[in-house]
């Protein structure tokens, strides 16, 4: 549905409830995330190249909950894949996932590119869509809040390798195209 080749999003939303004597919380419509968890599987290999799977989650809090994309609204402007001018246009995409490494020895950790040798993989390869996520049968702007679990497969040796070290930084948008503020994961240890 929503999402991308390798990538998918598990989503939990809590929605504000509102009584009639409790006010709703004050959220600003500009979405803001923190990030909550970084989880490591090392997936059996049978014999073959071993896969670590990777769960990053992140709180969401938004004041209008005006998050995620039908499939309708995901192919028409503004969420297109393509510009009028065939470029690629970045509000096609609601969650942005981006990977981050230090090699042994480095003391920084560099944005994570490709090599010539390597299949050329794209930012927007690890970027993804989620859904609506407010409540169904609500017609009016109300506060929303969450978690967004994104989860990943890592082939060991595509795109990191032993001995590196790996975190990710995730930003979300909303359907008004206001980014949230950009998280920084923990990070984990390529191991054999």
């Amino acid at each position: 549905m929503f999402r991308t080749l390798r990538a998918g999003l598990l989503i939990g939303v809590g929605s504000v409830a509102i009584g009639s004597c409790i006010s709703p919380p004050n959220f600003p419509e500009t979405p803001s995330i923190e990030f909550k968890e970084l989880i490591v599987k090392r997936q059996p290999s049978n014999g073959s190249i071993p896969v670590d799977s990777v769960i990053v989650t992140v709180s969401f809090k938004d004041g209008d909950g005006d998050l995620g994309l039908t499939e309708e609204e995901y192919n028409n402007p503004p969420y297109q894949r393509l510009n009028g001018d065939g470029t690629l246009n970045l509000n096609h995409w609601n969650y942005y996932f981006k990977l981050f490494v230090k090699a042994p020895g480095d003391t920084e950790f560099r944005p994570y590119t490709t090599t010539p040798d390597l299949l050329v993989l794209k930012p927007e390869d690890y970027y993804g869509q989620f859904p609506h996520l407010e409540p169904p049968n609500i017609d009016k702007k109300a506060p929303l809040q969450g978690d967004l679990r994104f989860s990943q497969a890592f082939t060991l040796g595509s795109p990191f390798y032993p001995g590196q070290e790996v975190r990710f930084e995730v930003t979300i948008k909303d359907r008004a195209l206001n980014t949230s503020n950009t998280v920084t994961t923990s990070s984990f240890l390529v191991t054999r």
